[in-house]
């Protein structure tokens, strides 16, 4: 097994352990939908479909990139893609750089996997964006043709990178080669931070250069930060942990994050990544200018037991969603999107200092 494959292995073992969360807040409790007493609709009536990618999803949700290039990432992705199939949601790979390290058949089949179980719903193919530098056009392509993807992610990690041992340190040139993968590839590019979030100025520059569709993934959730300092004090001990522990703090709560990237980018596509747990949380991000929200770990640690499990979870996940909708007396996702709220500090106060607004949408 090569030292990028015994990574994503750990990676996988570490994110399900306890420890790989917060300790920041999503701020997602800060938004407060307002209630509906009288919102003359039944249950029934609430139709939480969307359209994404070219599909028409059975709710606003795609399992976010987490796993691939290993046997058992193989297997994980096997039951995370019939979990997809099923439920009509979108789903993403992980980072995709094992393949291009070793292109064999069975690194690429733990990725393609994914396809050949969810041959209906959008399939995200994904690549660190500090890779992107030592990458050509066509080395892309056969990353998002071998798995039929429907799109590709860039994800930006610098925060990962830097508390990694042997991580990236060098992040010039990035924008530089998203505007050309924008500008020249077969399918759209997203941009999605790890659980750090994305600002209204990274959100505007990448708009500016021709990407259309971005996942905050803000903190609150699985913290890759604290993940690559448990991997550290493994096999370093105590040496760095002082200076990178400082950061297991640092970043954009997510619901600030989605805010920050509406207004960053008010006619694009944002999915709201980090911390993201129920259907609650899917449509405060909804009301505040999300399009869609992405969870990770919830499901990962779910897949792990059993589909069944999975399946569940995220059956449950809908009826919440469905239910908070018909408490805003929204019919639809584009309903939802006008829905009123109320912030609270401190999200109100971050709101406030940075001169954002909750910019209403839908038809």
């Amino acid at each position: 097994m090569s030292d990028i494959e015994a990574r994503k292995v750990e990676h996988i073992r570490l994110a399900v352990s306890g420890g790989a969360e917060g300790p920041l807040s999503t701020w997602f409790e800060c938004v407060h939908l307002v209630h509906m007493a009288l919102p003359e609709l039944s249950l029934d009536d609430v139709k939480t479909s969307v359209e994404f990618l070219g599909y028409r999803l059975s709710m606003p949700l795609l399992i976010s990139g987490m796993t691939g290039g290993t046997a058992e990432a193989r297997a994980l992705n096997e039951r995370i893609g019939e979990v997809a199939q099923e439920l009509g949601i979108a789903v993403g790979v992980g980072s995709q750089r094992p393949m291009l390290v070793k292109r064999s058949r069975e690194v690429v089949e733990s990725y393609a996997i994914v396809r050949k179980k969810a041959p209906d719903v959008p399939v995200i193919a994904n690549i660190g964006g500090a890779q992107l530098k030592s990458l050509k056009i066509d080395d892309v392509e056969f990353l998002i043709e071998s798995i039929k993807a429907d799109a590709i992610a860039i994800h930006l990690n610098p925060a990962q990178e830097l508390v990694q041992p042997g991580g990236d340190r060098d992040f010039r040139g990035i924008l530089d080669r998203i505007a050309e993968l924008a500008d020249s590839m077969s399918v759209p590019v997203i941009v999605k931070e790890v659980g750090n979030g994305l600002s209204r100025e990274v959100v505007y520059k990448l708009r500016s250069v021709g990407v259309r569709i971005f996942d905050v993934a803000g903190s609150g959730g699985t913290n890759w930060v604290s993940i690559e300092i448990l991997r550290m004090l493994r096999r370093e001990g105590g040496e760095r942990y002082r200076s990178v522990a400082l950061f297991r703090t640092w970043g954009i709560p997510s619901a600030a994050a989605v805010i920050e990237a509406r207004n960053g980018a008010p006619d694009s596509v944002v999915i709201v990544g980090g911390g993201v747990r129920t259907g609650l949380d899917v449509a405060k991000a909804i009301a505040i200018g999300a399009d869609l929200a992405s969870m990770a770990r919830p499901v990962l640690v779910r897949v792990l037991r059993s589909r069944e499990e999975a399946l569940r979870f995220l059956r449950g996940v809908r009826l919440e969603l469905s239910m908070a909708m018909l408490l805003t007396g929204s019919r639809s996702i584009d309903e939802l999107k006008r829905a009123p709220v109320v912030l609270t500090p401190p999200l109100l106060d971050w709101v406030r200092q940075r001169r954002l607004t909750i910019i209403r949408r839908g038809a």
